[in-house]
């Protein structure tokens, strides 16, 4: 059984967090992450091994195991640049996978059918006075709860029938109706019968028919927002 040693860092992508990829020869993959609030950082390693090939599983998004968020810029006059976070665990989602031979690579992993859908009304942040605006008055999720993510199909050539992927996956997002290709990258893989999804990308609040907000020029929020998911799915 073939091993390879990944280091995973997550890096500032309108944040404080880390997501650089460094591939070496060993026997094993370690994801560290490091948090700005303190210099200790916690290891936990992930085995990269080779898997049988399946064709047309479902996959089911565990939402008590998920979480999407948004990493807002939020500019203070004459002050530093402070980023705000949301977050929310209210995510329902499917998709189909099939793991097998094929002419791009040693082998390929497909997805279908992907659909994943968070509920934005109940996005959580450190304030609930920016919460209520964002329900009632920036975004207006209370109107327009849902965002929804879906993908037809999309091939990715895969080493080996590895269990593990970095790659970047371009679908539909539908925000307040509108609907707009984001590309997300997404490092994924699978243990014990479960999908691990971890992917970040950016977007501009004006795509979807409102300006970031401001306030009196205290403050205003820069676009673009960093929107980070983290999906576990079981079948």
């Amino acid at each position: 059984m073939k091993k390879i040693l990944i280091f995973l860092l997550l890096f500032p992508f309108c944040s404080s967090e880390n997501l650089d990829i460094v591939e070496k020869n060993s026997v094993e993959t370690s994801i560290l992450e490091t948090k700005e609030t303190g210099n200790t950082s916690t290891t936990t390693s992930i085995a990269v091994t080779q898997l049988e090939t399946f064709e047309e599983v479902l996959y089911t998004v565990q939402k008590d195991l998920s979480s999407v968020s948004y990493l807002a810029p939020k500019q203070f006059l004459n002050a530093n640049l402070e980023i705000v976070e949301g977050i929310t665990s209210e995510i329902t989602g499917e998709f189909n996978l099939t793991l097998g031979k094929c002419d791009l690579a040693d082998s390929c992993l497909q997805v279908r059918n992907l659909i994943v859908s968070a509920d934005l009304s109940t996005l959580k942040s450190s304030s609930g006075i920016r919460d209520s605006a964002i329900q009632n008055k920036w975004l207006e999720s209370k109107i327009f709860p849902n965002a929804v993510y879906t993908v037809d199909e999309i091939v990715f050539p895969n080493n080996n029938f590895d269990s593990k992927i970095d790659e970047t996956i371009v679908g539909v997002l539908s925000v307040r109706n509108i609907e707009i290709n984001v590309p997300f990258s997404i490092t994924a893989f699978m243990k014990d019968d479960k999908v691990y999804v971890l992917g970040v990308t950016e977007i501009d609040t004006t795509w979807f028919g409102f300006d970031a907000p401001t306030k009196f020029n205290a403050w205003e929020v820069l676009n673009p927002i960093g929107i980070k998911i983290s999906i576990v799915a079981e079948k």
